[in-house]
């Protein structure tokens, strides 16, 4: 009994009354010798008992450790709150451990490290290697209800495997992160795997609360915008306050419209807000569909940049976004119209109808492009053009519209102030040609060129077409 190993021990419990019915004195003097806890455990209490209490209480001294209880959230949706304890919560597995941990989000498509010691270890493995390896490895499961597993293969640099432990943060059926633990050369002991369990319970319990009070604070935004859009409000100052929109603060507006029928954007909410978090929600956007087809995005103005850069932000986080869905929605067909004039949220509907007008002038002016502004519509923003109008306009150019030489010159010669020389100049052609296309196109419709009215009318025509 007296081993080093012995002396090591943190105590010892026996059952008396089941082999021995009492304690010699020189076992008792041994103990006492060495300040090791020598205990009367009672015999009419399972093993099971005992180790289920104690184990309650590891379990409570450990959470109370974590201390994530200092941390004072804004609101349950602030990331960076969200953020801070997540760190927390690693830096703790990692300090009582000494084994370092990661949580992957894959919602937002990020990673979080209890220190630098994890990018470390994890040396050339990939981020998915954690959960869906890219080699030979085995796979033992350390818990079924949690479906915690481990993972181990042998890597050239080593001569015994390396490891890791990996659990899924599932959220309503869902993989909503991954949680890892790198063991590398090295294997965790019985009492390390407590603090794996209530790290993966501390980040669970977060999850669920996060993307509970998202889904509440989506609901209470998105039935916001639509008794805004049906003029239902009748507080408008307490209810924005209550969902943390600022009135005295101004706002773009961002309308994205699905234009395939044979796909339904209300079904893809939970996509759109996914790859909403990597690209526009980043800006601080609050999103809310509106209809089957239409959802837009809120954007507080950011003061601390210049309107052109901002606007540049907003194109450019746009097309992400417009990536992103284009990824997981098939045959999805988008197209967004911004309303670029800083506004309170009182013009909401107001911007909506820029939005709107954006889209639909903005398709007839720009066919090709699937992110157009309100300004860039110019004097066409305080058009209202139908397309089966314009079907009607163009009868008076119906004689041209098979000819692509005629439209072209007569577009051309209309922006060079119908000067040949200029027009002759740019389609690199000879002033007499373009003298002759002209006096042919104007035996061909029934308009006046030297007239500034039918000129406007022709001029406008010609560039929906």
């Amino acid at each position: 009994m007296k081993t080093e190993y012995f002396k090591s021990i943190s105590g010892m419990g026996i059952k008396v009354d089941r082999y021995l019915k009492e304690i010699p004195k020189h076992i008792i003097d041994i103990f006492n010798e060495y300040n090791i806890p020598l205990i009367h455990v009672p015999s009419k209490d399972s093993w099971m008992t005992l180790m289920n209490k104690l184990n309650v209480l590891v379990i409570n001294k450990n959470i109370k450790q974590f201390k994530i209880e200092d941390i004072n959230p804004k609101s349950f949706s602030d990331l960076s709150y969200q953020s801070r304890k997540i760190n927390k919560i690693l830096s703790q597995i990692e300090y009582e451990m000494n084994f370092p941990a990661m949580l992957y989000d894959l919602n937002n498509e990020k990673a979080y490290y209890s220190s630098s010691k994890f990018t470390e270890l994890a040396d050339d493995l990939k981020i998915e290697d954690f959960w869906n390896p890219s080699f030979d490895f085995t796979k033992e499961i350390l818990c079924d209800n949690l479906n915690m597993c481990r993972y181990r293969f042998l890597k050239d640099k080593h001569e015994i495997p390396y490891s890791w432990i990996t659990v899924p943060i599932t959220v309503g059926n869902k993989t909503q992160a991954y949680f890892v633990v790198i063991e590398a050369t090295g294997l965790i002991d019985y009492f390390d795997q407590f603090s794996i369990r209530i790290g993966f319970l501390l980040l669970q319990s977060l999850y669920e609360n996060i993307l509970m009070a998202e889904f509440i604070g989506d609901v209470g935004f998105e039935k916001f915008i639509i008794d805004l859009i049906h003029d239902n409000i009748r507080h408008m100052d307490k209810n924005a306050d209550e969902l943390g929109i600022n009135t005295h603060h101004n706002y773009f507006l961002l309308l994205m419209k699905q234009t395939n029928s044979l796909v339904n954007l209300s079904n893809y909410k939970e996509e759109i807000k996914n790859c909403g978090n990597n690209s526009i929600i980043k800006l601080g956007a609050r999103m809310a569909i509106i209809d089957d087809n239409s959802c837009i995005f809120l954007i507080p103005v950011d003061d601390t940049i210049r309107k052109e850069d901002f606007l540049e932000l907003i194109k450019n986080e746009t097309k992400n976004l417009h990536h992103r869905l284009q990824k997981r929605i098939d045959n999805i067909r988008l197209v967004f119209g911004l309303s670029d004039i800083e506004d309170s949220i009182y013009e909401f509907n107001r911007n909506l109808e820029r939005c709107k007008h954006t889209i639909n002038i903005g398709n007839l002016l720009f066919p090709n492009k699937d992110f157009i502004m309100y300004s860039e519509l110019g004097a066409f923003a305080w058009m209202d053009i139908k397309k089966d109008e314009l079907d009607i306009m163009l009868k008076d150019i119906s004689k041209l519209i098979n000819s692509k030489e005629y439209i072209t010159i007569l577009r051309t010669y209309l922006e060079c102030n119908m000067n040949y020389s200029l027009t002759a100049k740019k389609l690199f052609l000879h002033i007499n040609t373009v003298r002759k296309r002209i006096e042919e196109v104007n035996d061909l419709i029934d308009v006046n060129l030297d007239n500034p009215m039918d000129r406007l009318k022709l001029e406008i025509i010609l560039k929906l077409f």
